[in-house]
């Protein structure tokens, strides 16, 4: 005859059974690091404000070691750089710091009500639901129909910069003529050379095979004979449908850079009446003959003028920015922030 189990007893066993499982609730709650106080600039950063930034650091410092050609997949080793989840977190709170510091100029210049991640976070919703409201009316909106926090974020960030470099009534804004004609100086080699003019006769054949290729080889010892590419080519009929002849100059540059890049790149050298080598990229052949060159130096200054003072004014933004993150202090356990930040990292 089996026995009936008391009432009393597995009310016992329940309890015994619900206070294991909190202890071990509790015991994996304090294994975990919980996400420390931080603050940046006065700030206080929120767990998730600090992630968002931490997954970018996360990108960055990966970018940082395929630069140096370290393949990061290892995160609790140190690499050639230090240790990769210390450095996201130093990362982590340099994004958060520049954050804070273009959102309090930008309050002080009046671009912005109130500074903040969960300011931003109001100003997206607001913005998304004017635009969704111009959709359903039937408007033309550009730009993202709905912004994403990744991509506001980049908008925001390059928004403020551009009110700031656009505003006369900013003390920075005006640029003297000796301010222009430094900066002008300092920039004119790396940013204001102008393209050479050329007149450029070439062949280009893609998906060339062993017979197009060596017609190709015949083609350009008979140009060396010759020097005239298109008089050579009368004795290669089967190549005259791949021969382009086109001007380059300053003004046109810009097309034929997206057209016909390979070409320029192998033609930057080529003296006038020269013939190059046969260029192999991949299965495309490119041979060419420059027919005539005229260097030309510099844009002159009078046609870049507001660009040069665009970018004084870039430079004394960032030089604001940068000194503004100088003066914000981080305040908060970072020790604990490392274990947390290690944790989410792989």
């Amino acid at each position: 005859m089996t026995k009936k189990q008391h009432p009393n007893g597995r009310a016992l066993i329940l309890c015994f059974a619900v206070l294991v499982l909190t202890m071990l609730a509790v015991g994996l709650w304090f294994l975990r690091s919980p996400f420390p106080r931080l603050e940046v600039g006065g700030f206080r950063i929120t767990e998730e404000e600090y992630l968002r930034a931490m997954y970018q650091a996360r990108s960055d410092v990966l970018s940082d070691h395929a630069a140096v050609s370290h393949s990061l997949t290892d995160w609790s080793a140190e690499t050639p750089l230090g240790d990769p989840r210390r450095l996201t977190m130093e990362r982590a709170l340099e994004i958060l710091t520049e954050a804070y510091a273009v959102d309090t100029l930008a309050v002080e210049r009046g671009y912005l009500s109130a500074a903040g991640y969960e300011a931003m976070k109001r100003d997206m919703e607001l913005i998304n639901e004017k635009r969704q409201e111009a959709l359903d009316s039937g408007a033309v909106i550009t730009g993202f129909p709905s912004f994403t926090m990744d991509d506001y974020i980049s908008y925001r960030s390059s928004s403020l910069r551009l009110q700031f470099c656009t505003d006369p009534d900013n003390p920075e804004y005006p640029v003297t003529p000796e301010e222009l004609r430094q900066r002008y100086e300092a920039d004119r080699d790396s940013l204001y050379r102008q393209p050479d003019s050329m007149e450029l006769a070439f062949l280009v054949i893609d998906g060339a095979d062993g017979e197009l290729e060596q017609a190709l080889e015949a083609l350009r010892e008979k140009t060396l004979e010759t020097a005239d590419l298109a008089a050579a080519l009368e004795a290669f009929p089967g190549l005259k449908p791949y021969y382009q002849e086109i001007s380059v100059d300053p003004g046109n540059y810009g097309v034929y850079a997206r057209s016909h890049s390979d070409v320029l790149v192998w033609a930057n050298e080529l003296q006038p009446g020269e013939i190059s080598r046969i260029f192999r990229q991949d299965d495309r052949l490119c041979l060419i003959q420059c027919l005539a060159r005229t260097e030309h130096e510099y844009a002159p200054l009078e046609e870049v003028q507001s660009i040069v003072e665009q970018s004084i004014r870039e430079s004394r933004y960032d030089a604001l920015i940068a000194e503004r993150m100088e003066q914000m202090e981080v305040h908060g356990d970072l020790e604990k922030l490392y274990r947390f930040t290690a944790e989410k990292l792989p």
